[in-house]
């Protein structure tokens, strides 16, 4: 087994140790699809414990010699990202057999958060629904500032949890992050992603405009061919997929 753990949780090492048995014996599932995450409570904590599938003999071999696990990432990039943009990271753990990536498992605080983006997106009436997507183009923009692109950009993967009048924003699934000075396409690819409706859109890219000093219009109609982009490819691999 190799693991990191964050050098402020050293009580969290018998939780490292036995990762499996808490994992397995952790009553909340807050995702079950290739990769499930678990909300796990220890010393009196809550903890999300992300458990990445095995992966395919070759990705088992690339992980172990070529290049790093998504679970250690996924620890470093939260570590480089800071608090303030993703939830505390605690720990990740790679388990092996026969000298390949087996079992890994990335663990973070918990972020007690209200409710995604989607339910903002999806929602015409959602409270506050123009306040909160303003603050979403701000927030947006000051991870593209700081030369942060989030490669999963999707609605599921941005918490809200409301402080008083405004709103905290916090991105997960960070294990395909790049750092770099962002092109205006790398920026606008960003929003695509979202997959909303046009109208909707076009709020967060008006506010997201007028930070980048570029023309609303130009910005949403760019985002909205990438969007098409994104969905023909979508339609390829299923289609390839026999779905």
């Amino acid at each position: 087994m190799n693991y990191q753990l964050h050098p402020a949780y050293p009580y969290c090492q018998n939780l490292i140790d036995n990762i499996e048995g808490y994992f397995q014996n952790a009553k909340k599932i807050l995702h079950a699809e290739r990769n499930e995450i678990r909300l796990v409570k220890f010393a009196n904590k809550d903890y999300v414990v992300k458990s990445f599938r095995i992966p395919h003999i070759i990705n088992r071999f690339t992980y172990r010699y070529l290049r790093a696990s998504k679970a250690k990432r996924s620890y470093y990039h939260s570590l480089k990202l800071g608090v303030e943009i993703c939830p505390q990271p605690i720990a990740y753990i790679e388990q092996f057999q026969k000298k390949l990536l087996a079992r890994s498992y990335f663990i973070a605080r918990y972020f007690n958060y209200d409710f995604t983006i989607r339910s903002v997106l999806n929602n015409a009436t959602f409270e506050n629904r123009n306040k909160i997507l303003e603050q979403f183009a701000i927030f947006t923009y000051h991870l593209h500032q700081r030369g942060i692109l989030h490669h999963d950009y999707s609605a599921g993967n941005i918490l809200i949890k409301q402080q008083d009048a405004d709103y905290d924003f916090r991105i997960i699934d960070v294990n395909r992050m790049q750092f770099k000075s962002l092109t205006l396409q790398d920026r606008l690819n960003n929003f695509a992603w979202l997959m909303v409706e046009e109208s909707t859109l076009e709020i967060i890219l008006d506010h997201y405009a007028k930070l980048i000093n570029k023309p609303a219009k130009e910005i949403l109609l760019k985002v909205t061919g990438y969007q098409e982009q994104i969905e023909q490819r979508r339609a390829i691999k299923n289609k390839l997929r026999g779905k």
